[in-house]
């Protein structure tokens, strides 16, 4: 975080300074960095319950719901509640990737 090229100054209004205070870190950078790691554990949680939901409704990982999607020769297959499930859900499968990544980075950028 510190030195990069492009960052502006943080300014915190004095507001805040206090509620700065009970979040965990020594510095501005490490409470910055437990927040937007609590941002993200907050969007995993509730992209893993959606996966969970499609998971529950076709009995299958979005692997094999997709699997089987390519090699059924019906024109269901293509009915606009499959259609719509199935880019919901291949978007949220690479937004659970995406985030479990960003979290690592996070993680590994504070030393955890």
């Amino acid at each position: 975080m510190e030195g990069e090229v492009g960052m502006e100054a943080l300014q915190v209004p004095d507001s805040m300074k206090e509620m700065m205070s009970y979040i965990e870190g020594g510095t501005i950078q490490e409470k910055l960095g437990w927040l937007i790691i609590s941002h993200l554990e907050n969007r995993f949680r509730s992209c893993t319950e959606r996966l969970y939901e499609f998971e529950k409704k076709y009995r299958s990982s979005f692997g094999q719901f997709k699997d089987q999607r390519n090699s059924d020769t019906t024109e269901r297959k293509y009915s606009y509640e499959i259609e719509k499930d199935y880019m919901e859900w291949e978007s949220l499968d690479d937004e659970h990737d995406l985030l479990l990544s960003q979290m690592r980075q996070v993680k590994e950028g504070l030393g955890l």
